[in-house]
């Protein structure tokens, strides 16, 4: 995973964790980087993948959605 690569990476706050999505649960992993500790939502890099156990088509396994976002404010300090 490259994002960000002058910021080290850190395994996101909170995960893994189960977001409800449309009556279905996926299992959100990921991994965050952050731009200045003083004030870590800044500037956040995540990238990670949203698991999906299909329990009617368990043979076909996970279904694996990656996804990544940059959250960034501005502030008048």
């Amino acid at each position: 995973m490259n994002i960000a690569p002058d910021l080290m990476t850190h395994r996101a706050r909170g995960c893994p964790f189960i977001a409800n999505v449309d009556g279905e649960d996926f299992v959100i992993d990921g991994f965050a980087k952050y731009d200045g500790y003083g004030d870590e939502c800044k500037t956040i890099y995540f990238a990670g993948v949203a698991l999906f156990q299909d329990e009617e088509n368990k043979e076909n396994g996970n279904l694996v959605f990656q996804f990544c976002f940059e959250y960034s404010y501005d502030t008048d300090e």
